[in-house]
């Protein structure tokens, strides 16, 4: 029965996603401890969590909902859940089943998975698995941008790791709690919480806590135009994190150290991180991190004149963008299509491209990157010669520096208004 099943598995994956499908499944087996040749029933409900996570970050949540409802044809998981006997390996099946619902954005079908783990750990008293499933009820709220009901989850998970004095669910709720604080645009209080979640997880040793950490650090520093913190932040996080598993979030910490290097126009250095990033990307089967460094390393190409290169690489990691959806991508893609344009003095289609990237930061509501394509906008139309237009893209850019606080950017840009 077991070959049969891993004939099916293979065939749903083939049929998705064609002559990469089988190295997709072969890869996941390998990183859950699966014999890729010989998959079993009780192999299931993390095979389709981490299938389900990869092809949302292909092709989104109907991609995942697909490859979720075909295995499901396969074995009824509730049931091979129910089937097992130890309460831990049973607890983190629900546990995987519930996460491949986030995946796939079976919302109601997460929160029951979810709800009934948090209700059993509250029954038994343990505080540290009360924390960890209100962890993950926050991150649902948190992947449908829910972020003051994510907040919520993630405080309460603190206040159930606190109670059980467990420093890792202590520095994983801060980590998570940071995290949200900084997508509200708060980085004091996103960095009070990183700092709090390393000062905890250094207490166990968890390299994969630390590593997440000093990344969210890294991103407040590089958001406030602190590139040298920024760059220690993302060494220290990449320091832990090569001594784990972790390669999604070790191509990120690369791809994060090579924006910061293009902050600092150091072209070369930039071209060394998204090397690697790509690497680690290509090593975990991360199509997007491999698609990020792509068009990120194009920025350094147009820099240093490789033209051809670089639009090459923005082709390349557009089409794979627009397959997976991912809006953020999309507008950095657009924005360098708009260097490229305006270093060839292609005047119309820099035009077209900023505008289509001030449309993307608009809708998704990311103000720094919105503030960093009205700037660049505003220095090629004076680059061209359009001096009043330039001005009038340039004050967007001044007025939302000044309401994020960002003073060095503000400065910046104010004296190239005065220099027009």
């Amino acid at each position: 029965m077991s070959k049969e099943l891993t004939k099916q598995i293979y065939a749903i994956m083939n049929r998705e996603m064609s002559d990469i499908g089988g190295f997709i499944v072969k890869k996941q087996c390998m990183l859950i401890g699966s014999d890729p040749n010989d998959i079993e029933p009780p192999d299931l409900p993390k095979l389709a969590s981490n299938l389900s996570e990869v092809m949302r970050t292909f092709g989104g949540y109907e991609k995942a909902r697909k490859i979720y409802s075909e295995i499901k044809k396969l074995e009824n998981l509730d049931q091979v859940a129910a089937g097992e006997k130890s309460e831990v390996k049973r607890n983190k099946m629900l546990e995987d089943l519930g996460m491949t619902c986030i995946f796939s954005a079976e919302w109601d079908k997460a929160f029951e998975y979810f709800n009934k783990l948090l209700a059993a750990a509250r029954a038994s008293n343990n505080q540290p698995e009360v924390s960890q499933y209100l962890r993950r009820l926050g991150f649902i709220h948190q992947e449908r941008s829910e972020f003051d009901q994510a907040l919520d989850y993630y405080e309460q998970a603190l206040e159930a790791a606190e109670e059980s004095g467990e420093a890792k669910s202590i520095g994983q709720a801060c980590n998570m709690i940071g995290g949200i604080y900084w997508n509200k645009g708060n980085y004091e209080l996103a960095g009070q919480y990183q700092e709090r979640a390393i000062e905890f997880a250094l207490k166990v040793d968890d390299k994969k806590i630390l590593g997440s950490a000093h990344i969210g650090l890294g991103n407040i520093h590089s958001d406030s135009h602190e590139m040298k913190e920024a760059i220690g932040h993302y060494q220290e996080a990449l320091k832990y994190l090569k001594e784990t598993d972790e390669v999604y979030e070790i191509s990120r910490a690369y791809n994060n150290l090579g924006d910061t290097y293009l902050q600092l126009a150091d072209w070369e250095k930039a071209l060394v991180q998204f090397d690697k990033c790509r690497e680690y990307g290509e090593k975990g089967g991360w199509m997007n991190m491999m698609a990020w460094a792509e068009f990120n390393s194009s920025e350094a190409l147009i820099h240093l004149g490789k033209l051809d290169k670089a639009k090459k690489n923005l082709d390349g990691s557009f089409d794979i963008l627009m397959r997976i959806g991912d809006k953020v991508g999309i507008g950095g893609i657009y924005q360098n299509y708009g260097r490229l344009y305006a270093a060839r003095k292609d005047w119309p289609k820099m035009e077209e491209y900023n505008k289509k990237a001030i449309e993307v930061f608009m809708e998704i509501n990311t103000p720094i990157s919105l503030a960093e394509v009205y700037e660049e906008y505003g220095l090629a139309l004076k680059q061209k010669g359009e001096v009043e237009q330039a001005k009038s893209e340039l004050r967007r850019a001044a007025n939302l520096y000044l309401h994020l606080e960002l003073e060095k950017q503000l400065k910046r840009v104010m004296k190239e208004i005065e220099n027009c």
